[in-house]
């Protein structure tokens, strides 16, 4: 590779390919002018269609054929090659399942040294009851019983899990044996990089979705409050239940901050708003 094409992004620092796509093309352009998106196009065999690139970019799916074409003129080595492959699997699976088995062969056949985001920090958000636990043991005293700590989780977990999940929160500095013996939570968070941060919290926030499915059916004796409202609202309105929701956020921190009371129980409090129509452009 000459001097110039070093200035051209890595795609193993990307989990977004339309992201790539652009980049690399601008940073290619800049380079050797030749590569405009709309001769791009041409490259790829779409003589009438010069506007394919901006529509990727913009988000239509890329099918097989076509990433096969993009690697025609992106002029990657094989291992980039092959992650870019998985990239467009990832960003294009339908349901969660099939993005996670995808991240972790993005994880797998990233070559370089320095890696999206480490494998330990991975595992921590792949798996919900993590999270519980490191809460969990700010409730009550945990050394060594497994039985004991895996029966407290709802739902519950194995022992096996409960062993896995402690020694992986030890080795990330997230808990500490303190003066008497016990596994307590330390005050630590865990830092990555920004783009990477959002893909590994979705995943998690995915499987608390699941989570509170199941509440919904089980009919254990402990509180739940679950509510549900499908709404009509204009955009200002829509701004101002935004706001209203992130006020809530911080009122939900403040009063489990300032607690006085030993914590007894863990909860899990999602928040969810989303779109079940498309906007209706009104004049």
């Amino acid at each position: 590779m000459d001097m110039d094409t070093k200035k051209l992004p890595s795609i193993f620092s990307y989990t977004d390919f339309r992201k790539f796509l652009d980049d690399y093309q601008k940073a290619r352009y800049e380079i050797d002018n030749g590569y405009s998106k709309s001769s791009l196009c041409m490259r790829m065999g779409l003589l009438n269609s010069r506007s394919y690139f901006n529509d990727v970019l913009k988000g239509k799916k890329v099918t097989p054929d076509f990433i096969e074409r993009f690697l025609g003129v992106l002029d990657l080595d094989p291992d980039e090659s092959k992650y870019f492959r998985v990239l467009v699997k990832f960003n294009q699976a339908e349901n969660s399942h099939e993005r996670e088995l995808y991240f972790r062969q993005l994880l797998s056949s990233n070559k370089t040294q320095k890696k999206i985001v480490d494998l330990k920090t991975y595992e921590f958000y792949r798996e919900w009851y993590h999270v519980a636990i490191r809460t969990l043991l700010d409730t009550f005293d945990f050394s060594d019983n497994y039985t004991e700590l895996a029966k407290k989780l709802i739902p519950q977990i194995t022992i096996k899990q409960a062993k896995e999940s402690i020694k992986l929160l030890d080795s990330l500095g997230l808990t500490s044996i303190n003066e008497n013996g016990f596994y307590k939570p330390t005050a630590k968070a865990l830092t990555t990089e920004d783009f990477v941060k959002d893909e590994l919290i979705r995943q998690y926030q995915l499987q608390c979705i699941e989570l509170a499915g199941k509440a919904l059916f089980s009919n254990d004796e402990n509180p739940k409050e679950i509510y549900t409202n499908t709404i009509s609202v204009s955009h200002t309105c829509l701004k101002k239940l935004q706001e209203e929701l992130n006020k809530f956020k911080s009122v939900v921190c403040t009063l489990v901050n300032n607690d006085k009371n030993p914590a007894d129980q863990v909860f899990q409090l999602n928040i969810q708003l989303f779109a079940n129509s498309h906007r209706e452009n009104k004049k």
